[in-house]
């Protein structure tokens, strides 16, 4: 595939915070498919109170085009190296008794479209695994949240050139939601009451579909 095409792992890769004893953010950019990373973050997790798992990639094409390399690097970023993470924070979250993992799904994990279908498929995965970890955690005082938006004004599109996703963008009549917005999704899902755990929360630009 060409380059252009998709963005580099890195570049996919979130950045990973964990709070230090005194509630200041610690930051660790790194990529998830890269085992010193996850070295780097085993030594963290002991601190993390609250983990955003917010990796994804994306690659439009029909079905019939997709190539094996194609389907296997987006769910190689998308499920399985977010699952390995969330696993390492969630095992020391466990051993501290607290803490809350959200999982950044998207709308894709509901429906399905045109050109995306691997990575509907991925967020089907992520979304199942969310519910999956609330239940097996939820007796351990941790939380799990989902937050699938619908669209956001992000670079994922940046270097397609398929027609149809061009006049998609060309033609809409709605305006994408930021990434600030997504992220106040987020903090009210973490400063909900204690008793309250917001499982899922949507999200749609006002005026899509």
């Amino acid at each position: 595939m060409p380059k252009a095409d998709r963005p580099s792992r890195k570049s996919a890769a979130p950045a990973f915070r964990g709070a230090d004893s005194a509630g200041m953010v610690r930051i660790l950019a790194g990529d998830l498919n890269d085992d010193a990373y996850l070295q780097k973050v085993q030594a963290l997790a002991p601190e993390v109170d609250v983990f955003v798992n917010n990796a994804g990639v994306l690659r439009y094409a029909p079905i019939l085009d997709l190539s094996p390399e194609d389907c296997a690097w987006m769910f190689q970023t998308n499920v399985l190296a977010a699952l390995k993470i969330t696993q390492t924070i969630a095992r020391a979250m466990v051993a501290n008794k607290r803490g809350h993992i959200v999982f950044m799904s998207s709308i894709a994990a509901r429906e399905v479209y045109r050109l995306a279908s691997v990575y509907c498929a991925t967020k089907h995965a992520l979304s199942a695994l969310a519910r999956a970890l609330r239940l097996e955690l939820q007796g351990f005082g941790i939380k799990v949240t989902e937050v699938a938006p619908g669209m956001v004004d992000t670079d994922i599109r940046v270097g397609s050139d398929h027609p149809d996703v061009l006049a998609s963008v060309a033609n809409r009549k709605f305006k994408p939601l930021t990434a600030q917005e997504v992220a106040d999704a987020v903090v009210y899902a973490l400063q909900a009451n204690p008793n309250c755990c917001p499982d899922l929360i949507e999200l749609r630009p006002q005026g899509a579909f």
